[in-house]
């Protein structure tokens, strides 16, 4: 008996492992997206385009806007962007990082309000947004990330050890960003150092959380990771040998999908996360 009850054991945290499965995605209409975002307030995702070259201010880049269910209602909601990334929404905007800009849109209407150019920004990827309503934006290119704060942008963090910091999260009062050059997914702590959690994921790209301190965590050439409160990384989708990428991932905790942004593919997949 004491040998039947440590097999149990021994088989629970496999028994309890997460995993996928897809429930839809959208036609090929998106032209290169890069990121997608679940809002609750509107019931909606932001699936944001490149529309070109990921880091040239061309104009062509725009955000579309899709159902719960992965229909494309407006395809160009906003337009007059570049090659826009990842996206927060506060006080009613939707904050886009958009190669050198910020950009600020207007949730009912996706009308371009205002383009924040913060001095010296060179590869802005990610956004985010803590309870205060503060946007952090990360800067690949100067290992940094910024925030907004009454529409002003100063910088939250500058760490040259961050070689390409990528996805950032905040979640409570805490906040996390993962590195797409080293692989590393950290916590920033109150004085702004860095704690590692987990690490080899090179290309790390979306963050999402998932509740009692574990994430999901995206590679951009097409992984998707369960990643552990203790740093175990669990992989729950490769789809990098069919060329299909994961990038900048969303996720309605409501219902447990995953949005997960093709790139190349010009669609949204959407995932079910289960045990």
């Amino acid at each position: 008996m004491k040998n039947l009850i440590l097999a149990l054991c021994l088989l629970a945290p496999a028994l309890q492992a997460q995993t996928l499965t897809k429930a839809w995605e959208s036609d090929t209409l998106l032209q290169t997206p890069e990121s997608v975002l679940w809002d609750a307030g509107t019931r909606s995702l932001y699936a944001a385009c490149m529309n070109g070259d990921a880091w040239t201010a061309d104009g062509n880049g725009y955000i579309a806007k899709l159902s719960p269910d992965g229909n494309i209602t407006t395809l160009k909601w906003a337009t007059g962007l570049d090659a826009p990334k990842g996206m927060a929404v506060s006080g009613g905007k939707l904050y886009a990082a958009d190669v050198t800009k910020i950009r600020v849109i207007d949730l009912k209407t996706g009308k371009l309000e205002k383009t924040l150019e913060p001095e010296g920004a060179k590869q802005l990827n990610d956004a985010t947004v803590a309870p205060d309503g503060t946007v952090y934006v990360t800067d690949m290119g100067r290992s940094m990330i910024l925030q907004v704060k009454a529409g002003q942008v100063s910088t939250f963090l500058e760490d040259k050890s961050l070689e390409r910091p990528n996805g950032v999260r905040a979640v409570g009062g805490k906040m996390y960003v993962v590195d797409a050059g080293k692989g590393i997914f950290y916590e920033i702590l109150p004085d702004k150092s860095l704690r590692k959690i987990a690490e080899g994921m090179p290309r790390g790209d979306g963050i999402e959380p998932l509740g009692n301190g574990d994430f999901l965590v995206s590679q951009w050439m097409g992984k998707l990771n369960h990643v552990a409160a203790d740093g175990k990384v669990t992989n729950l989708l490769d789809t990098e040998a069919q060329k299909i990428n994961a990038a900048d991932i969303g996720y309605d905790p409501k219902t447990a999908t995953v949005f997960v942004p093709t790139f190349f593919k010009n669609s949204v997949a959407a995932y079910r996360l289960s045990k």
